[in-house]
């Protein structure tokens, strides 16, 4: 048996077995220099299932019979989940100002009246109930509107959390003025999303590598993937890029974390750039005639 201080080796050879094990199942990739980095966050799993080498681990998620949870505990591990309320605030009022409005005015054209968006990689729930106060506080999908934001995530604990959504002191660290008092109740262990918030948001266990994970996502409207392809290798990212555009409603909109971009990776968006943010637009498909809409 071993403990979490114990000083077990991550060979190269076992570094690259986990390295692409992990990149394959989830699309996280560790790079050369961040092997000190896989060894410690993997190295109290080896404790807590009484493995005495890197090797042994790899076998016991590859082939034992409980490797489903294993691997469910392994994610909570490598994932960071520092997430809170009104992340990246440009781009939401990007989202709010415009996003939001030319869905808005283009659905009026048609006369649809749903409003579908996804959080892909949700982490503990701040960014789909964000997204949520949002809508809501633009006052212009009430009247018989559908408004359905999904939040998806491939870490069960995480998506515990944001189901049962109460937070505390830090997720508020960016909230605007009065948005607390409005969307929060407050109660002895935290602060509770309100339930006019809650209703607009569901939560889905997803792997966005994975095209099953999109079953009945289709026609999306909005898409925020951010702060998550930055852990991914480039081909990876090409791949989950691809699957968002076909998730997304022709018009629909891809925000990715500030740090992230498409320039090098595909041509199938447009680019649109605002002051401080960067929005990602899938083509229109063109009027009867050959104009665009």
């Amino acid at each position: 048996m071993i403990h979490p201080g114990d000083d077990v080796e991550l060979a190269e050879e076992e570094f690259r077995l986990l390295r692409d094990f992990i990149h394959e199942r989830f699309g996280l990739y560790f790079e050369d220099n961040q092997k000190p980095t896989l060894r410690s966050r993997l190295l109290g799993r080896l404790a807590g299932l009484e493995l005495a080498s890197f090797e042994d681990y790899y076998r016991y998620l590859r082939f034992s019979p409980e490797r489903s949870d294993e691997l469910q505990r392994m994610i909570s591990h490598l994932t960071n989940n520092e997430t809170y309320f009104y992340r990246e605030a440009p781009q939401l009022k990007v989202f709010s100002e415009h996003v939001l409005k030319s869905l808005k005015d283009r659905k009026t054209k048609t006369g649809a009246k749903n409003l579908r968006i996804l959080s892909a990689g949700c982490s503990t729930g701040e960014e789909p109930y964000t997204l949520a106060m949002v809508v809501h506080d633009s006052a212009q999908f009430f009247w018989n509107w559908e408004v359905a934001i999904v939040g998806m995530d491939v870490d069960q604990k995480a998506l515990e959390k944001a189901r049962k959504a109460v937070y505390h002191h830090n997720s508020f660290r960016s909230m605007p003025p009065g948005s607390e008092e409005r969307h929060f109740a407050r109660e002895a262990s935290g602060a509770s999303v309100k339930d006019a918030i809650r209703r607009l948001v569901h939560f889905r266990w997803g792997n966005i590598t994975d095209p099953a994970s999109y079953d009945g996502l289709s026609g999306l409207d909005a898409v925020f993937c951010r702060n998550v392809l930055i852990y991914f290798s480039d081909g990876m990212i090409r791949k989950v890029v691809g699957l968002l555009y076909q998730a997304l409603a022709p018009g629909g909109y891809l925000f990715l974390g500030h740090a992230e971009s498409l320039s090098r990776i595909t041509d199938l968006f447009s680019s649109i750039r605002f002051q401080g943010a960067m929005v990602y637009q899938k083509p229109l498909l063109p009027e009867v005639g050959g104009s665009r809409s």
